[in-house]
């Protein structure tokens, strides 16, 4: 699971990128994993940016092209990426638990069980 960045002028970086994607896309191995990369394209609209034939080709692969297209420099979308809090991750046993032990308190798990269907009740209300 790759994050890069390159700058718009860098025009060969992002065909590259667009090149492995598209030979992902034609392998067989598209059936059996995920293609695990993103590129952020960066820089300032009003002074860099993307050529056209460059945009026409990104944007005719579909809404699945891991690109995105930055306004913003190189620098500052570094930092907004920084500043970002990552969400709560399945293996990360102590914001699992801290994020278990305060909401417990407030759900109904007799309710949840009776919306799914389930006629079990819950052992925690009876606990």
């Amino acid at each position: 699971r790759s994050l890069y960045l390159c700058h718009a002028t860098r025009e060969d970086i992002i065909l590259g990128f667009l090149l492995e994607y598209q030979r992902f896309k034609r392998s067989i191995c598209v059936n059996t994993r995920s293609f695990e990369a993103a590129l952020i394209v960066c820089g300032r609209g009003d002074r860099y940016s993307i050529s056209n034939e460059l945009m026409d080709m990104i944007t005719s692969q579909g809404d699945d092209v891991p690109i995105l297209v930055s306004p913003f420099t190189t620098h500052h979308t570094m930092e907004l990426i920084h500043s970002f809090t990552p969400k709560l991750n399945v293996h990360d046993e102590g914001r699992v638990n801290a994020a278990t032990e305060h909401y417990e308190k407030y759900i109904d798990y007799d309710l949840l069980l009776s919306r799914t269907g389930n006629i079990l009740r819950s052992e925690r209300t009876t606990a």
